[in-house]
């Protein structure tokens, strides 16, 4: 088991999909931050991977659930608070791709509904499930992960460009709903095509971004640093590591759910 630092506010984090790609990043530098980590996704084989692969013996703990199941949602949180005693950040990490379709108008109702029970409905039922004690306790994290802009109006690419933005603003207004509670929502995107299973098509892995950007920044955000940043969009691969954190966060960061980039409402 590796060392535990000592200068950090031990939390607990459960992250979804977690056995790969980004959510194996994540819970790596979760518990690399000296936090505790419940790790989940549908395959045991890949979580138990990750909890070999983070050396963080007792300070990780594994449980499979299905996210279109809603009482396997609340089995979820029950087994993280069984673990360890409670939830205080949330990583909405686990997607399925869009269907194989070239336009908007191939994709059947089924298949989109397919994936806003995952992509969507699901996070929305794990955060309401937790936020109660996280106000309860004064603190807490909800950090959804989402994609590009260019991403979701890409026509092959839509049906999951909808699901996204739809958590975004779902991110967005908790944000503003939560204020001043001590429970902050943010958005986390890559930035772009990450080589990751979802990307296996997007040609050469080594011209994609890595999964590893998404490391810091969720380290951060999970931390006491971000205390009081709320309602932003986080992109990854605008991380600059040579400048301190909350310089990096500043310059990678802007108001979810694109809110500097539209018209407001008009009221009379």
């Amino acid at each position: 088991m590796r060392e535990r630092p000592s200068n950090v506010t031990e939390r607990v984090a459960v992250v979804t999909g977690a056995g790969r790609g980004f959510g194996r990043v994540m819970a790596l530098a979760l518990l690399n931050a000296g936090h505790r980590v419940f790790l989940t996704s549908t395959d045991i084989e890949s979580l138990e991977d990750t909890r070999r692969a983070s050396r963080a013996g007792e300070y990780a703990a594994v449980g499979t659930a299905d996210l279109s199941n809603e009482r396997e949602l609340h089995g979820l949180v029950d087994a993280a608070v069984r673990a360890f005693g409670r939830v205080d950040i949330l990583v909405n990490n686990a997607g399925i791709p869009n269907p194989s379709v070239q336009r908007p108008l191939d994709i059947t109702s089924d298949q989109l509904r397919r994936l806003f029970e995952i992509n969507t409905f699901a996070p929305i039922a794990l955060t309401r499930l937790v936020v109660p004690d996280m106000i309860e306790h004064g603190w807490g994290r909800i950090i959804f992960i989402s994609t590009s802009l260019d991403t979701m109006l890409e026509s092959d690419h839509v049906a999951y460009g909808m699901t996204k933005a739809s958590g975004e603003a779902f991110i967005a207004a908790l944000a503003a709903s939560l204020q001043p509670t001590g429970v902050t929502a943010n958005v986390l995107s890559p930035g772009g095509p990450v080589a990751t299973r979802m990307a296996a098509n997007l040609g050469d892995p080594k011209s994609l971004l890595q999964p590893a950007i998404m490391g810091a920044p969720v380290a951060w955000l999970a931390s006491n640093a971000s205390n009081n940043v709320t309602g932003r969009r986080f992109i990854a691969a605008k991380w600059n590591a040579g400048l301190a954190p909350a310089q990096a966060a500043q310059a990678a960061s802007a108001p979810a759910a694109w809110g500097g980039y539209g018209d407001k409402s008009i009221r009379p």
